[in-house]
Parts: structure tokens; sequence; C-alpha cells
């Protein structure tokens, strides 16, 4: 609150002035340095330039003989007045025209030139060349029509003594002290004369070439300039000193466009210089000037713009940080910094192991996800164009929850915004540690904006308030909804007091924008004091919440108290002001005293506070003593009002104009993400979620499951109908009756196709298929078997030698109970599946004879069925096209689109919610239920079908009544008979032998991955016994150590040989289980079996067990290999066999150790 006189600008007011105005007073500042200091050079570039020295030396002694030293400072008031404006307006249109270009150039690429420019350790791109350039230019052409008269008084001031003094001009021209006396110019009265001979276009003589240099020079000279400093400040490190890059590159853009340059600058300064002369003079003083080179004073001109440019970007440099440093009377909240990581390398190698869909189909999105970090990362500056950049790449991230894991498998560093460990970052494998980061720095960045907004008019003062509640709102939000999802403990500065603090602050803030609106607007004091009052109380919750935080720095605390106070006191005083309007005298001096309490209770931060924040509080403390001081005398003298005690005061109500509200970019972020979104398309939106697999899977195996329960009810209510006909003797009765002699088409038929398929070598061959399948399978399991128990007759026989308590490891059967209890599973399917083959082979062998007949000529048939009398019958009626319309059926049935869609509506619904198989159970049971009509067909078919079968049983008992005592009928009606179930037989074999070969074959899978968990097992158990009895022999030898007596080592004798184990494999990704029995015949089991957490029922034939296969015995060990009934060892190996060694001995504890061998 600034106090005393009006015309003196606090510092608050001032250094928000300097901050909006920073570029206009830095390029002022630094222009004004560096044209005094290089003003000299300039003069004696303007003679080179203009006149015919020799060389530069000459031409300064010329200088100070004829002008002295007002000849070598002579025209710096218009650089002073000209280059001065010039320059402001060339800095301040070139950072406009940067920033604009910069956003159109993220419009139409997607990236933005000055977020990479602004990236630490960035180096130059086509896109920042062009838009430095591109901006420079637009500068230089602005500048050019105000740069140019100045320019050309400047030019004829310098040079006026030598066009008034041509004779004397020529270096080889007698010097005369006298010419130091002569009169020159004024920039005034060049002005002046310049008008008055050629009017006011006059001052625009060489406009063309003026613009052209100007404009081309400055191209060059913002493009060198900004390219130069990005590659310095690339090799110099993180140097923020105004003197490393701005100094290199400032030298280094200065020279290099005046080569390009420096013949137009030379043709418009002739031009310029000659305008006061007369046209008979200036011709002769000018014809050896046109002989020389245009490159003339090239030397001087580079010394004098090098070092021009070295103080003038320095000093511009150095003032604009120093103005970013100024204090002020709010606080903002800092960045955390990251550094590059590639998280679309961690999502490839995730889709690679995960999804069915390879990574290259997201080639597009891979690239985005990976610039939207580096442009989200590297907002570090308060400028709205990081508003969108933070969001867009926090809505994906919000996106990546739903469909990759919270671990993706890339760490992500941050440094820390608060707290005393800045400078170490916190790296986590967290996508959700990644989104709060960005969340915050959101937050970070509207308080920075906030603060850097003019807070002086009302405009600036609301947009400020908007941003403080902004960016509260982001913080509520982070730490209401995603730090909660998080699953790891956050970082310090973000635990729930130190976010809960800063919130408060930033509200504190936002409501202290709104009552410095009401003081602007002149608003009633009471209700300006309601405002301060709940500035007071916000500053108060800030405080309480900072000192049980473990990040909030005492700087911070100290802040917001003296904050706390100070309002609380400016509360009182508005509220004693309304007190002295309402003629309550006693009311106002208890409120001023309280006030003045307030204010000396702020005081006691001093030490800690900045000096605004300080001027702010000795401004009020000022003002609260002079009224306390008038209200005292006026109550004690004139209104004698009793003046009451604090705790009698009437509470100031409050009145709270901020809330926090986070933007809706922040809180329905998905809902932002489209094809016409805000936010832009989602990326990864064609990635199917792993969950989506996994219910597509489910839903098939239940609608397999489904229909092939139907089928079989329909293949059940078949074969009954079937049996009932063999058991009639139908169809052959009635084939007999209706073809009494020849062979019925219908048998012809099924002959036919089986001589085709040559159906008993057929069958002979897929049986002896199958064996040669089992028998592979049978020695597979074996080996698994074998390795088991091995292992366990190792581990019994060392426990039952070292004894359970120096052998306390688990049992063998207890280690791998899983293994154990598949070995015996597996034993029993091959059991049952003997049982089958058993039947299978029998079935074949009964109707061998039959087959025969059948796969022989029509003849063989003819001859094998005798002939009847003739009779009609209707045909037969068969349900196979029922059942192959349900398969067609279920074959068509793809819920594929259905999953994806659902799958996208639990993805908006709950974007940080992995997706699970469980939810999709609603779908599931939408989807069957198409099923049901063909649940109602069996019934329907069943009832028909009984209805049926009486039927044919009465019409068969009066077929048979009607042809009781016909013998060739009979005789025909059972030779047709047995050929018709001949067939179905082999029909029935061919059946069960398919399903044998698919149930072989899904078990060979089952084996192996069990004989590889077996080999696993056993290696890892004998590494662990290996190991185990390495530490007891250590143990019992230390324990018996004994170096005196010396003890020779007899040598150990040979182990007899016997066969060695299979060799350990390493182990498999994960143990296999057996596959689930088959629903039935119709379908067989198309994908290995998958893992599940409990074993599964094996794959069950439809043939029955018949017995169990005996355990196979352990195998022996293999000669050389040790064995713990061997022992303990030591000393030279075995001696060979006949060499008359010494006899092999076990070593005794008791003798000690001898290390002499004998």
């Amino acid at each position: 609150m600034p106090a005393g006189n009006t015309w003196i600008m606090d510092d608050s007011t001032r250094n928000k002035l300097l901050k909006k105005y920073k570029t206009q007073v830095a390029s002022a500042t630094s222009t004004i340095c560096a044209t005094l200091a290089v003003t000299p050079l300039e003069n004696v570039k303007t003679r080179m330039q203009t006149h015919n020295f020799r060389n530069v030396s000459q031409c300064i002694r010329y200088l100070w003989r004829t002008e002295g030293p007002r000849g070598y400072v002579a025209g710096a008031l218009p650089p002073l007045a000209s280059v001065t404006a010039v320059r402001v307006v060339n800095f301040s249109t070139y950072n406009a025209a940067k920033h604009r270009i910069s956003d159109f150039m993220e419009r139409m690429t997607g990236q933005s030139p000055l977020a990479l420019y602004n990236t630490p350790g960035s180096s130059p791109t086509v896109s920042t060349l062009f838009t430095f350039t591109t901006a420079g230019l637009i500068a230089g052409l602005i500048t050019s029509p105000l740069a140019c008269p100045f320019e050309l008084a400047k030019n004829v001031v310098q040079t006026s003594v030598l066009v008034s003094n041509r004779a004397q001009a020529s270096p080889d021209a007698i010097r005369d002290l006298s010419l130091r006396n002569k009169p020159r110019l004024g920039t005034i009265e060049a002005i002046r004369q310049i008008v008055q001979r050629y009017g006011f276009r006059g001052l625009y003589t060489g406009f063309h070439l003026h613009a052209m240099r100007d404009t081309l020079g400055s191209g060059l000279y913002f493009a060198v300039y900004e390219t130069v400093k990005q590659v310095a400040a690339k090799e110099l490190g993180p140097d923020k000193s105004p003197f490393g890059a701005p100094m290199i590159a400032g030298a280094i853009c200065s020279t290099v466009p005046w080569f390009c340059t420096y013949p137009l600058d030379t043709r418009k300064t002739r031009a310029q210089s000659v305008l006061l002369g007369r046209t008979k003079e200036v011709g002769e003083a000018s014809a050896a000037v046109a002989k020389s080179s245009m490159y003339k004073g090239l030397s001087i001109i580079l010394i004098r713009t090098g070092v021009n440019n070295m103080i003038l970007l320095s000093i511009f440099e150095y003032i604009k940080m120093r103005i970013n440093e100024l204090d002020g009377n709010i606080l903002q909240v800092p960045f955390r910094r990251s550094h590059t990581v590639s998280l679309s390398d961690a999502i490839t190698q995730y889709i690679s192991s995960q999804y069915d869909q390879r990574p290259d189909m997201f080639a597009d999105d891979l690239l985005i996800i990976d610039r939207l970090r580096d442009e989200a990362v590297h907002v570090q500056e308060p400028h709205v164009s990081g508003v969108s950049r933070l969001v867009t790449y926090a809505a994906q991230l919000k996106w990546l929850g739903g469909k990759f894991p919270v671990d993706v498998g890339v760490e992500f560093p941050w440094y820390p915004a608060f707290g005393f460990n800045t400078s170490r970052p916190d790296s986590q494998n967290n996508i959700r540690f990644e989104l709060a980061n960005i969340i915050f720095n959101l937050s970070a960045l509207y308080s920075q904006l906030a603060f850097a907004v003019n807070r002086t008019t009302t405009d600036g003062l609301k947009q400020a308030c908007n941003y403080f509640c902004q960016s509260a709102g982001v913080l509520a939000h982070l730490r209401t909804e995603i730090l909660p999802d998080m699953r790891t403990s956050p970082p310090e500065d973000m635990d729930d007091m130190t976010l809960q603090s800063l919130e408060q602050l930033l509200l504190a803030q936002a409501q202290e924008c709104f009552w410095q609106k009401a003081v602007k607007d002149g608003l009633k004091d009471a209700s300006i004091a309601r405002l301060a009052a709940k500035v007071s109380d916000f500053y108060a919750d800030a405080c309480n919440h900072a000192v049980k935080s473990n990040a909030i720095s005492p700087e911070w605390i100290h802040h917001m108290t003296a904050k706390q106070h100070h309002f609380a006191a400016a509360a009182q005083y508005r509220q004693s002001l309304d007190c002295l309007e309402k003629r309550k005298y006693g009311e106002e001096v208890a409120r001023l005293r309280d006030a003045e309490a307030c204010v000396n209770e702020a005081l006691k931060e001093s030490r800690w506070i900045n000096r605004t924040v300080l001027g702010d509080l000795q401004g009020l403390k000022n003002r609260v003593t002079e009224d306390l001081k008038r209200a005292e005398k006026d109550n004690d003298v004139i209104y004698l009002n009793p003046v009451p005690p604090k705790s009698e005061l009437r509470f100031i109500d409050r009145a709270s104009m901020v809330a926090a509200k986070a933007p809706q970019q922040v809180t329905d972020a998905i809902s932002m993400l489209g094809e016409k979104g805000a936010l832009g398309q989602p990326l990864f939106s064609k990635l199917v979620p792993y969950a989506v697999h996994i219910a597509a899977s489910i839903y098939s195996d239940r609608r397999d499951g489904l229909v092939n329960e139907t089928i079989g009810e329909l293949e059940t209510m078949t074969d009954r109908l079937r049996d009932l006909l063999s058991s009639l003797n139908l169809p052959g009765s009635l084939q007999a009756l209706e073809k009494p002699l020849g062979l019925p088409p219908a048998l012809v038929s099924h002959a036919e196709e089986m001589r085709q398929q040559d159906g008993l070598n057929r069958l002979r061959m897929s049986l002896q298929d199958i064996a040669k399948v089992k028998t592979n399978d049978r020695a597979v399991y074996t080996e698994g078997v074998e390795l088991l128990a091995a292992e366990k007759a190792e581990d019994d026989s060392s426990r039952r030698k070292y004894g359970t308590d120096r052998w306390p490891r688990e049992s063998s059967e207890q280690a791998a109970k899983k293994i154990y209890t598949t070995s015996r599973e597996i034993d029993g399917y091959f059991s049952s599946a003997q049982s089958s083959d058993n039947l299978v082979e029998q079935k074949l062998q009964d109707s061998e004879a039959v087959f025969r007949v059948l796969t022989g000529t029509n003849r063989d048939l003819e001859a094998y069925v005798p002939s009847s009398r003739r009779a009609a019958i209707p045909p037969e009626v068969e349900r196979e096209a029922q059942s192959q319309a349900l398969k067609d059926k279920a074959r068509a049935d793809d819920i594929s689109q259905a999953l994806v869609t659902e799958a996208a509506r639990l993805e908006r619904e709950s974007p940080m919610q992995a997706i699970q198989a469980s939810q999709f159970e609603d779908l599931f049971a939408s989807r069957l239920r198409r099923y049901d009509e063909d649940q109602e067909m069996v019934i329907q078919e069943q009832n028909d079908q009984d209805q049926i079968a009486a039927q044919v049983r009465e019409a068969n008992r009066a077929l048979t009544r009607a042809h009781t005592g016909d013998a060739s009928t009979k005789e025909r009606e059972k030779a047709l008979q047995e050929l018709e179930n001949g067939y179905l037989k082999y029909k029935e074999i061919i059946s069960n032998i398919e399903v044998g070969r698919k149930f072989y074959n899904d078990l060979a899978k089952i084996v192996g991955r069990f004989r590889d968990d077996c080999k696993a097992f056993v290696h890892k158990r004998r590494m662990e016994a290996s190991q185990l009895e390495g530490d007891i022999s250590s143990v019992v030898a230390m324990a018996s150590l004994n170096i005196t007596p010396p003890f020779r080592q007899p040598p150990a004798p040979t182990p007899a040989p016997v066969p060695a184990p299979a060799p350990a494999q390493p182990p498999a990704a994960a143990p296999i289980q057996p596959q689930p029995p088959m629903q039935s015949q119709m379908q067989a089991p198309s994908q290995p079996p998958q893992e599940r957490s409990e074993p599964l029922a094996a794959p069950q034939p439809t043939r029955n067990p018949r017995g169990m296969m005996p355990m196979p015995m352990p195998m022996p060990m293999s000669p050389g290999m040790w064995s713990p009934e061997m022992g303990i060892r030591f000393g030279s190996g075995p001696a060979p066999p006949g060499s008359g060694g010494t006899p092999a001995q076990t070593w005794d504890p008791s003798h000690g150790v001898n290390f002499q061998r004998p």
C-alpha cells in the first residue's frame, strides 16, 4: 500500500512496470552505453567512407590535428536520441515478431521453434533460423523510416568541416592549425538546411539504400546472434552470466552482416554526405573518393561494431536478468525440471511383448508422444503458449493410463521445486508420477503468468486473479485426483501439507488482487475490510499448513506470516474508516489500536521479507499511526466516547470472492481428445488393450461350449434314434422290402465312399500314426519323471546321511508340489487314453469282416446280401443340416468390434483405470442370448423325436406281424443292417481316431513343458544341494581343524560307473498346466493350453479308461559324478586299477587337516 507523496512510485508498482516493459528498458539503457563507447570509432568510420584517406591511422591523426578532441565526439547527440529510439523499436518489434512466427510455425508443423531454442543443450535447426531471420527482416524494415533522417543528420554533421574545406580534405594538403577553430554544423542546423534546400524529402536521401541495408543487416544480425548464442550456451554449459554466450554472440553477429551490407552503407553514406556542398566542389572532392573501394574503412567498422554489440548485448541480457529477479509482494510457484527421456522406446517394447499388434503400426504416435513430452518439460518461462503444451501432454498421459500399466518401463527424472534437495532428481517408473509433475508445472505456469501481469490496471488485476484461481484449482485437482492414483508415495514437495499450503497461498494472492481492485475502484470501506479479512484468513491457512511441511522454505513462511498480519491490520483500518463515517469514534480508536498491533506483529518478520512487502507494511503503519493519533485526540477532546476492548468489537464478516477452479482441459481432458477435439487426436487409439484379447478368448470358450453342448444334444438324439432303428433291424428291413433284388442305393453310396477312402487301410495307418505320437509323448514324460525320481533319491540319501538338522530344506514333493501334481495328472491321462485306444482297436477288430465287404467290389456286396420280395417304405430323416447351421452361426459370431467399442466406452468413463476382462460380463450375457432359440429348438426336437419313435415302434410291430415267417426277407434285412451298422461303425472309428490324434498332439505340448520344468527344478535343487553340502563340509572341517598332527591323505576310491541323468536345461518362462477336457468330438483344441493358477483337467478322449501305468524308477548317476553315498574325500584322484596305489580311505575329522601330500 503506497504511502506519502502520490508522485513517488512505490517498489511494487515500479517492479511491475519494469517487468512489463523490460525489453524496452533493457534495449534503451544498453544502447546509450554502447553508443557513447563507440562514438569516436563511428566518426573515424564516416571520414574513411567519405574522403580519400590511405589508412585508419592517417585519418585519426588528421582528425586530431584539424578538429581536436571535438572531432571524435562530433554528432554524438543524434545517435543518443535516434539510435536509442531505433533500437527500442527494433528490439521490441523483433521480440513480438519472433513469438508470432513461432506460434504460426507451431500451428503449421506442430513444433514450436522457440520451445526448441529454449531447450537446454539444443542445436540450431532450420525452423529456428527461419524464425529469427524473418523476425529480424521485419524489425529492420519497420525501423528504417525512423532511423534514416537521424543517420543522415549524423553523417552531415560529421563531414561538415571536410565538405566546407575541400582543399584541406586531401591527406597531402598543408596542415593548418586554424582549421581546428572552423565552425561546424550542429544537428538541428543540418536538418534545417536540408529541409530548406530539399524539403522533407531530403531527409530521406538514400532511403532505398538505407532500407536495404537495415532490412538485410537486421535479419542477418538476429539470426547470427541467436544461433551463436545457442551454440555457445551449449558448449559453455548452464552458465547464466550475461558476459558469457551473449558477449561471444554479440561480437560475431555484428561483424558477419557488415560483409554483406557494407557496400550499401558506403553508397548510402556518400549519397547523404554531399547534400550541403556546392555541386562543383562536391564533384571535385568526390572524384578521388569514387575511385576508392566500396570496402574502404571496413576494418574500423568491424572494430567499432564488434565493441558496440559486445557492450550492447551483454548489458541488454544483464538488465533483463536483473529485472526478472526483482522482488514483488506476491510469490510465484517455481517449475519442476526434468531431463529428456524416450517414452516411445518403453511403449514400443511393451507393445511388442504384450500385444498382438506391431509397434510400427503406431510409428507416428510414438514420434508425437516424445515431441509432446519435450515441449512440455521445457516450458520454463511464463508464456501463455506453454499452457496448451502442458494440458495437451497431460491429456495424452491420462489417455495412456488406460492402455498401458503404470510402470510402463521408463524412469522419469524430475527435480523438486521446493525443499533442500532441488539439485537431486527424483526418478520413478510411473506414468502417473510423470502426470503429477506436468500438472504441478501447469499450476506453476499459471502462478507465474499472474506474477508477470501488470497489476497496476483493473484489467491486469482481473487477469492475475483468474490466473491465481486456476493455479489453485490445478493444485487441488493434483491433490485429490492424481496423487491418490499414483500408487507410490508422492515426492516431498508434493505431499498433502505442501500442496494445501500452496493452494491456500494462491487463493490468498487471488483474493489480494480482488482487494486491490476494490481499492482502485473506490468501494466502501466496509466492503474492502471484509475482503482484506478474507485475505488474512487465506494467508493464515497457508502458513498453518506450511509449518507442517518439510518442503516449504522458512522465507516463504515468514512472508505468509507477515501478509497474514498485514491484511488483518488492513481490515481493521478499513473498518475504522467505516466507523469514522458512521460516527462510532470509540470503536474507531479500538480498531486502529488493533490495526497498529497487527502491523507491529507483521514487522517482526522484517528481517526475512523482501523490501517490497516491508515497504507496504511501513506505509500502512505510518497511515495507521497518524490516524490513531488523530482519532485518540478527537475522541479525548471532543467526542468522549468509551473505547471498547478488542473482545467486544464486532467480528468483521468475510467476503470470499475467489475459489479454486481448474480449467476444463485438466478436469475433463479425455472428452476433449478426439477427431475435432481441442487437445487433438488421442494417441494409440487403435491399440486394443490386452484385456480385450482375454475377453475375446473367454467369450469364444463360452460360445463354443454352448454350441458344442447344443450339437452334442442333437447328436445324442440322433444316436438314440439310430439305436432304436438298429434294435428294430431298421433301416435294413425297410431296404430289404424296398429293393428285394440287388443293392439299395444308400448302401452302394456308403460302400463307394469307403472304397474311395481306402477305409480299412486308412484306419490301420491312422492307428499306427497315433501310436507313434503316443510313444513320443510317453518318452518325454518318462524322461521328466526319471529326473524327478533321481532328484528325490539324491535328496533322500543326503537327508539320511546328514540328518534333518543339517539338511533342513524341503523334501522334493514339498518343494515341487505343482510339478508332482502335474506328473500324476499326466500319468492319469496316459492311462485313460490307453483304455480308449484299446476300445478303438477292439471296435476295428470286431468290424473288420464287415469293413472288408464294404471296401470290396459290388459283387462281394451282392453275394453278402440275399434277395427278397419288394415293399414300399418312406425314407430316413436326418438332422445334420441343423448342426451345420449352428456351427456356421457360431463361426460368424465375431465379438471383436463389440469388445473394442465397449473398451473405448470404459476408457472414456475411467481413463486412469486399467481395463479388466471381468468388465465385459454384461456384454457376454447379451451376446450369448442369441443362442437361446437354438436351445429351444433342441427341446422341440426332443419332443418331436419322442413322438416319431413311438410311431416307429408301432409301425415296426405292424410290419413284423405282416411279414412273419418270411425267411428270405429276414436274412436280407439282417445282412443290410449289418452293412449299415458297419458303415456307421466306420464313421465312429474315424471320429475316435481324429479325437485321439488331437489329444496326443495337445498332450505333446504338455509333457514337453513338464519335462522342461523338471529339468529346471532338478538343476536348481542340485545347485542348492551342492552349496548346502559345501557349507556342511566347511563347518565340520573348521570345527575339527588340527594343524599339528600330520596326516597323509590317501586317494579316493573309484566309484562304480552308473548311467548319468540328462543334463538340466534352463527353465521355461512359466509352468505349463494341462489342457482342460474337450467338450465333445466336434471341437478339437486349436490353441496351446494356457497357464492357470490351478491344475486343469486333462484333455479327455471319448473312450473309457482302463488302467494306470506304473511310475518309472529313478535314473542312476553317471560315472564321475558325486553322490551323497560317496561321502567327502580329500587328496589326489583315484588310482587306476592295477597300479598298486594306496587304497582309498575316507577322511576322519578327528585327524585334522594335513596340507602335505604323501
